[in-house]
């Protein structure tokens, strides 16, 4: 799985770069958003504190919980798997979620935090399933039931033949390439609102698939994306206040 940026994900690209008669490709540019109408739910800025030399919340990390009340997230970038015998990357961060009026932001903690009684790592699939924004096109349902993932695709394809294997060492392969526009759609089911985020493609065959850059927080209300919207093409880090959250945080 190879990556332009943090949230870029190549797939069906590799054989033809590495092909000998592929030829310069076109690039995504990778998911954007403006506001939409009235009714749709608007993407905030997440604030993120940073320590200066530590590794970034994107593109990997671990979603940890606990199971106090209220609950609390913890995001962390680095992190070692101790029964696997894996330490922390010594570049390791973590941070708290914290809900806020407007959304929510990332406070910066010691990593002995992630690691204290009651403090687990998150499976993804306990929340959303795992293949959930991870293709071209998809629908995808949070295992709650309240929380809607949906790509679309609205333009043409066709269809080119190129060498696979490295330098094109190996025989034919079809390769679609697209020019059009994906929308990706998160929607609160209960409230039927949702925040739209286009990618706009040109004649190429690789695009964007988030998938675990996309963190739910249903005990928060919130989603956070995680380098998944880019602003002037540098991934960044935002969030949707999911429609309850915003009304029991703003009383």
């Amino acid at each position: 799985m190879n990556r332009r940026s943090p949230l870029l994900r190549w797939l069906g690209i590799a054989p033809s770069l590495l092909a000998a008669s592929a030829g310069a490709l076109a690039m995504p540019g990778g998911f954007e958003w403006a506001p939409g109408n009235a009714n749709a739910l608007p993407l905030q800025a997440l604030a993120v504190e940073r320590i200066p030399g530590r590794m970034p919340p994107w593109p990997s990390s671990a979603l940890l919980h606990d199971e106090a009340q209220p609950p609390t997230y913890w995001v962390a970038a680095g992190l070692g798997v101790p029964r696997h015998g894996i330490a922390d990357h010594p570049l390791a961060a973590a941070w708290r979620v914290e809900a806020t009026p407007a959304c929510a932001r990332l406070v910066s903690v010691p990593m002995a935090d992630v690691k204290a009684p009651g403090v687990r790592v998150v499976q993804h699939n306990e929340l959303l399933p795992m293949t959930c924004a991870s293709g071209f096109a998809d629908d995808c349902t949070s295992t709650d039931g309240l929380l809607r993932i949906n790509i679309t695709f609205a333009g043409k394809q066709r269809v080119r033949t190129v060498r696979g294997g490295f330098f094109g060492s190996e025989g034919p392969i079809q390769q679609a390439l697209y020019t059009g526009t994906r929308m990706l759609a998160i929607t609160d089911r209960p409230s039927g609102r949702s925040v739209q985020l286009t990618e706009r493609l040109r004649d190429t065959p690789a695009y964007t698939a988030p998938q675990t850059d996309i963190r739910y927080l249903p005990g928060l209300r919130r989603v956070l994306l995680l380098g998944v919207v880019l602003e002037g093409g540098v991934p960044g880090a935002h969030c949707v206040a999911l429609p309850e959250a915003a009304a029991a945080t703003a009383r």
